[in-house]
């Protein structure tokens, strides 16, 4: 059996949607995910997320932030929400490398005891903000445990620290001896100036700049194959941040709920082009 990729629709994108004042409840969201098409639903301890899921068939993807402090507490409370997987957002932006690899390297050993499946993810205001940083957690975490860790990719904050300009795969791609483990992605469409683009250009086509990030999908996907087995699943979020403060989007975007699910199905034609199944 060909390596799965299972698409996975952030509840982050349906924050205040379709309104700040109709905001969908849970119940409308999880079906909506449901009734387009999607596997799973990404999303916090939403105490809604157990139930939700169970009722309508869809794997749950968890989303937690962990220190050195609270991970043991936040995995075990995680066990109630019976996730797939759980994507980390680890400590803090000034957190050094080694205290974080310590951090993970715990988190390591305490998840598959309570039977979890846990994702270190690239992400600003975090540990692991930077390419720089990255490699030096992984350098540690190596060291200590013979093994590299398993990250979530989001490359979309790379993008930014680094300005890359098209073509992203070379300078992004290059260095990533990481990817081998790695079991989930964020695929938030992204230029050198831009964590978010639309993928839609408001007249029901493709966005420019959305072209060229799928020319950088093509080439993550093509390296995360390399190294996949057969019947490997994979998790992949459609990431669209929403058009509210602390969302990524902005007000002359179009709907961010309809452009991750067309994402969706471009990145889903281009993972069976090469070879896998979705």
């Amino acid at each position: 059996m060909p390596p799965t990729l299972k698409f996975f629709a952030g509840l982050w994108t349906l924050r205040e949607y379709p309104s700040a004042g109709e905001e969908w409840p849970p119940a409308r969201k999880f079906a909506e995910v449901k009734r387009r098409g999607f596997t799973a639903v990404g999303g916090r301890f939403v105490p809604e997320a157990p139930a939700l899921c169970a009722e309508l068939g869809l794997d749950y993807v968890l989303t937690i932030d962990a220190d050195g402090d609270d991970y043991a507490a936040q995995l075990r409370q995680a066990v109630a929400w019976r996730p797939r997987r759980i994507n980390v957002q680890l400590c803090h932006h000034d957190t050094p490398p080694a205290e974080a690899a310590r951090v993970w390297l715990a988190m390591t050993r305490l998840a598959p005891e309570l039977g979890l499946d846990i994702d270190l993810e690239l992400h600003r205001d975090t540990a692991t903000e930077t390419p720089e940083k990255i490699r030096e957690i992984a350098r540690i975490f190596r060291e200590a445990a013979g093994a590299p860790p398993r990250f979530c990719l989001d490359y979309s904050h790379f993008a930014v620290v680094k300005h890359v300009v098209p073509p992203f795969a070379g300078e992004l791609l290059a260095d990533a001896d990481w990817i081998p483990p790695v079991r989930q992605v964020h695929l938030r469409p992204f230029n050198g100036h831009h964590a978010q683009v639309p993928a839609t250009d408001g007249r029901g086509g493709l966005g420019p700049e959305f072209r060229e990030y799928l020319e950088f999908v093509d080439a993550l996907f093509a390296a995360m194959l390399r190294h996949a087995g057969p019947g490997d699943v994979f998790y992949a979020c459609p990431e669209f941040g929403p058009r509210v403060r602390g969302g990524y989007g902005l007000a002359c975007f179009p709907d961010v709920w309809e452009d991750a699910v067309r994402a969706r199905d471009e990145y889903r034609e281009r993972w069976r082009r090469l070879g896998g199944a979705a």
